[in-house]
């Protein structure tokens, strides 16, 4: 089984109701790039449980879209290689996958820590990230469902 959540962090001013900050401009909030989502904006911890194995991360909180969409990589990359190490672009938390058929290898170096799971379980986890991500931020400040580069990239999930 797998547990996995964001669990927003309060001390991220970018959940608060009364955001935005000065780089948006309502209702489509052009003036957000990807770099915002991806190293700044909407931050959380993450509870991440595979199989009993606790690879959670909860000190520093990381962007929930840089998260989903390093998932989002990892898996698209194990389509056609065998392993493949991705970071977390603010906290640099390496989390290294190797696919040996419908088994998938999860090695994280902040927890220590190797957990298995299968092709099938990783591809559901990268979609549930991707709506997860989506979901909370467009809750906290539905100005933001209309936000091009969002929706296109963790908006468009099919678990959705």
């Amino acid at each position: 089984m797998i547990a996995f959540a964001f669990e927003p962090r309060a001390d991220d001013d970018s959940w608060a109701p009364d955001w935005p900050t000065e780089k948006s401009d309502w209702p489509e909030c052009p003036g957000l790039t990807n770099s915002d989502f991806r190293l700044e904006l909407f931050q959380a911890d993450l509870r991440l449980v595979v199989h009993g194995v606790d690879l959670g991360v909860h000190l520093s909180g990381q962007p929930v879209v840089d998260f989903a969409l390093m998932l989002h990589y990892a898996t698209t990359m194990l389509e056609t290689q065998s392993d493949i190490a991705v970071e977390a672009s603010l906290t640099q938390h390496v989390y290294a996958f190797s696919r040996d058929g419908d088994s998938i290898t999860l090695t994280t170096e902040w927890p220590p820590r190797v957990a298995q799971l299968t092709w099938p379980e990783l591809r559901q986890l990268t979609d549930q990230a991707k709506a997860e991500a989506f979901r909370l931020i467009t809750t906290a400040h539905p100005g933001l469902r209309d936000n091009a580069w969002l929706r296109e990239t963790v908006g468009a999930s099919p678990a959705m």
